[in-house]
C-alpha cells in the first residue's frame, strides 16, 4: 500500500485580521501548490505568495 501525504500551512498574522474563511483559502492554495509539485510535502503560503509576486 502507499500512501501520499501534501499539507498547505498558513500562519495566522495579529496585524492582518483576517477571517477563518480567508485563512482556509490561502491553505487550501499551498495544498494544490504541494499537489502540483509531487506530492508528499509541505507548501507555506507565505513562500508561495513570495513566488507569485516574482512571476
Amino acid at each position: 500500500m502507499s500512501i501520499t501525504l501534501s499539507l498547505g500551512v498558513v500562519q495566522a498574522e495579529k496585524q492582518e485580521n483576517e477571517t477563518l474563511d480567508e485563512l482556509l483559502n490561502k491553505a487550501d492554495i499551498a495544498l494544490y501548490a504541494a499537489k502540483q509539485h509531487g506530492r508528499n510535502q509541505v507548501r507555506i503560503y507565505k513562500e508561495i505568495k513570495e513566488i507569485l509576486k516574482r512571476t
